[in-house]
């Protein structure tokens, strides 16, 4: 589930808080630690529609929110609106808007006295997503230079370890992996959902790099269940198309038609129509492979029910 930002501003001091779309904020005693009643109703109604899959209805509350903080000048709640504006930007795929919203997050962030950390995060995994790793290695150091906590240090350790298998450096990815168990493991910490899901994720790409498909395809398919859990579901769907791809090199096709059907369902639901079909011909390609004729089946209706769908 993605975590929405709410400052609450007190005199010249601010506290960051990340909440879940599910938490509900505390009763302030006055105005000022309320914030403002225009930005919290825009906020409220904007975090329903992303957690519908409304990027564009939510986006535009977002775009409310900050204009009406940035308007009564709180960079509290200016952070807070860029800050969650810019989520909607990174589910619409726009990551050089998701990027400039967060560079602005993090510039009302410092404004308002609070924790930069996690807004540094989003700037690394954005900046890794348009592709440019040095840029997100950098947020990084600065990252590990501010002393974060524990669960900041570590997506920033599993990023890092991403960047390295998405560079080439196996080795050094399997050394990050190593530290990141070491973290985990001493004392014991209880991952969220989502941040498990990530770690799995780095997991699988490691083990499909050293071609061990089927350890892969299994740390793959703990990613996929993690991130439903995490409500993370377009994630998910990706997770079960890694897992399908890597059952294929294991030489399970069965399962990877399977997993290739359920990300295409998935996708489908979520209006992706034409990454759905492409993961419909995979499934039915695997089907074959496996003589398995209720895959094929089911793969073929699915794209049928998309095409006539789809059809003027």
């Amino acid at each position: 589930m993605i975590a929405f930002h709410r400052f609450f501003v007190r005199g010249f001091s601010a506290a960051l808080i990340s909440l879940c779309v599910s938490c509900a904020s505390p009763d302030p005693r006055s105005s000022v630690e309320r914030g403002d009643s225009i930005v919290e109703r825009a906020s409220s109604a904007a975090e329903l529609a992303y957690e519908r899959g409304s990027f564009d209805q939510a986006k535009k509350l977002f775009r409310l929110a900050l204009t009406r903080a940035r308007a009564i000048n709180d960079p509290g709640l200016s952070a807070d609106a860029a800050y969650n504006l810019a989520m909607c930007e990174i589910g619409l795929r726009d990551y050089d808007g998701a990027a400039k919203l967060l560079s602005q997050a993090y510039y009302d962030a410092d404004r308002a006295s609070a924790n930069t950390a996690d807004i540094q995060l989003v700037r690394a995994k954005v900046a890794f997503l348009r592709m440019r790793p040095s840029e997100a290695l950098t947020l990084l150091d600065e990252i590990a230079a501010s002393k974060p906590s524990q669960s900041i240090t570590l997506q920033a350790m599993i990023l890092r370890g991403q960047i390295a298998c998405d560079t080439g450096g196996l080795d050094a990815a399997r050394a990050q992996l190593q530290a990141i168990e070491r973290l985990v493991a001493s004392p014991p910490t209880i991952l969220s959902a989502s941040v498990g899901a990530d770690l799995e994720k780095l997991k699988g790409t490691v083990a499909r790099l050293e071609g061990k498909s089927q350890i892969a395809a299994h740390s793959f398919d703990v990613e996929a269940e993690l991130l439903r859990n995490a409500h993370r579901y377009r994630d998910m769907a990706y997770a079960l198309a890694r897992a399908a791809k890597a059952y294929i090199a294991a030489g399970e096709p069965a399962l990877a038609a399977e997993r290739y059907f359920l990300s295409a369902r998935s996708l489908h639901g979520h209006g992706e129509t034409d990454d759905a079909k492409s993961l419909l011909e995979a499934s039915l390609s695997a089907a074959r492979q496996a003589a398995d004729h209720d895959a094929r089946l089911r793969a073929e209706a699915l794209l049928e029910e998309i095409n006539r769908r789809a059809a003027p």
